[in-house]
């Protein structure tokens, strides 16, 4: 027997698990907003019994005021389908009812908490263009309702961009997908070993140094007082403690890339359909990611030495998004072949139009401008500390070649390719960098120019997108404003829509 399909004309509520997420919510909240103040209780051990007695009550307030509060939000949200619009009726002491109409909804994405995932339930998020945020959020459904939603709103969204008479294995079309890309453990493992560590280093000195800035008053006295006992013995050994401590850091460094790796991309999946693309990824928190194909505007795919070892490159797809909402739009793919990427971008962009005849790079003195700035002027500065420090100083001349071959590398990388349909920006310096997007989703193009390019008849052209912009640096100006005036003409004269 076929199940019957839901009614969503009638107001409904959530899951009832949504008290939990929502308990959760406001935990959070609390604790962003007073973690320094229990951190330092706890780290300075306080012995004021009126004080330990002070922030039991307040703790206790706190956990009476956020049950009380998810409680009377679950209660208080319904949500409904009237005719072509999804609306939602939600508030406490004030209440507001957003309605959306299917035509202005752009993705339907699914998320899920270790919460979520013990249930069998899914938050729904619903985008809209131009959105800071999502626009309607429903923190928790059952699966199958979840989904039940979404294809009905995607079904109705389709016969709403129909003329007329859609046919319903058009529709039916829009739903089937084909995977391209699934991180296997062997994958999700060279991804967390090609992470950037460096990056995970500065995350946790930075952490650390602000927990103990908050919790003590001297962070230097902190420090003595708990490594003290082991400074003679590590000025004995200075050169064991140092690689003993750059070990350790790089160990730690790789773990914690590792771990966030395996938590934030684990069982990643991108498929393919007719309407565009869907990611899957996460362990603790399941993310379910639509990507409209009308929406995205760049796709970038960048390599480092390591990612190179292993023939790997890390796709990010762009999609449309408003100034506010920063990176909202940027997804990114990491663990991607280039044969996955080539499909994706036959899968938005079109696939006829994917050749350039040439390679247009840079003005070479790019090159120069770069040496000056980075090698010269440095080099220079510890020069003039050769009254101080005496001949020591002259090794600050050995910078010289080092800067010399990296500018020469990244001179070499610098590039921009384009046709009548695209736009391609090449770049890199230990890797490589790609951007790709279609001329005619290019919304502004500028021309700057400081006074070293007037002289030398140079300029930096920018593009800008709903999605980001590329910059070409120091480029003849003569071809800047030919490019220019392209770029304008395929814009004007191209009737597709941008997004």
């Amino acid at each position: 027997m076929e199940s019957q399909p839901l009614d969503f004309s009638a107001p409904r509520r959530q899951s009832s698990v949504a008290i939990g997420v929502i308990l959760i919510k406001f935990v959070r909240m609390t604790i962003r907003a007073f973690w320094p103040i229990l951190l330092s209780f706890f780290i300075g051990g306080r012995g004021n019994s009126t004080f330990q007695d002070i922030i039991g009550y307040v703790a206790v307030g706190f956990a009476a005021f956020n049950l009380g509060g998810s409680i009377l939000t679950y209660f208080r949200f319904y949500f409904h389908i009237d005719g072509d619009s999804i609306v939602i009726d939600k508030g406490i002491l004030k209440r507001t009812k957003t309605n959306i109409p299917f035509a202005r909804i752009q993705t339907i994405n699914f998320r899920q908490n270790i919460l979520h995932q013990i249930f069998n339930v899914v938050s729904v998020e619903i985008d809209t263009a131009g959105a800071k945020k999502s626009e309607i959020s429903i923190d928790a459904l059952k699966k199958t309702e979840a989904i039940a939603l979404r294809d009905f709103i995607l079904a109705e969204k389709a016969q709403l961009g129909t003329v007329e008479n859609t046919d319903e294995k058009e529709v039916e079309e829009a739903i089937l997908e084909e995977q391209i890309l699934h991180l296997r453990p062997i994958d999700l493992l060279k991804v967390g070993i090609s992470q950037n560590h460096l990056r995970s280093m500065a995350l946790i000195f930075a952490f650390v140094f602000s927990t103990l800035n908050e919790a003590t008053e001297d962070i230097g006295d902190f420090l003595s007082s708990q490594f003290g006992q082991y400074e003679r013995y590590m000025v004995d050994n200075a050169l064991f403690a140092f690689l003993f401590t750059v070990i350790l850091v790089a160990t730690i460094s790789f773990l914690f890339s590792l771990v966030n790796s395996v938590l934030k991309y684990y069982e990643l999946r991108l498929s393919i359909h007719k309407k565009g693309l869907k990611l899957v990824r996460g362990l603790l928190n399941r993310e379910e990611i639509s990507i409209n194909r009308s929406k995205v505007q760049i796709i970038s795919w960048s390599t480092n030495p390591i990612r190179r070892m292993f023939s790997m490159f890390t796709m990010k797809i762009s999609q449309a998004s408003s100034a506010e909402s920063g990176s909202k739009g940027n997804i990114k793919v990491p663990g991607s072949y280039q044969e996955q990427i080539t499909r994706v971008i036959s899968a938005v962009f079109p696939e006829e139009y994917y050749q350039f005849d040439s390679d247009h790079k840079v003005s070479h003195l790019l090159k120069t401008r770069l040496f000056l700035f980075f090698g010269m002027i440095p080099s220079l500065l510890g020069l003039a500390t050769y009254f101080e420090i005496g001949t020591d100083a002259l090794f600050f001349l050995l910078w010289l070649p080092i800067i010399w071959a990296l500018v020469s590398l990244y001179y070499s990388k610098r590039s921009f390719q384009l046709n009548q349909e695209f736009m391609k920006s090449n770049a890199g310096l230990f890797g490589r960098s790609y951007d790709l997007t279609q001329i005619h989703k290019i919304q502004a193009v500028r021309i700057k120019q400081s006074l070293y390019q007037r002289r030398k008849r140079l300029a930096t052209v920018e593009l800008f997108t709903a999605a980001g912009h590329l910059t070409l640096p120091f480029i003849e100006l003569e071809k800047a404003q030919a490019l220019e005036n392209l770029i304008l003409y395929r814009v004007e004269s191209d009737r597709r829509e941008w997004m």
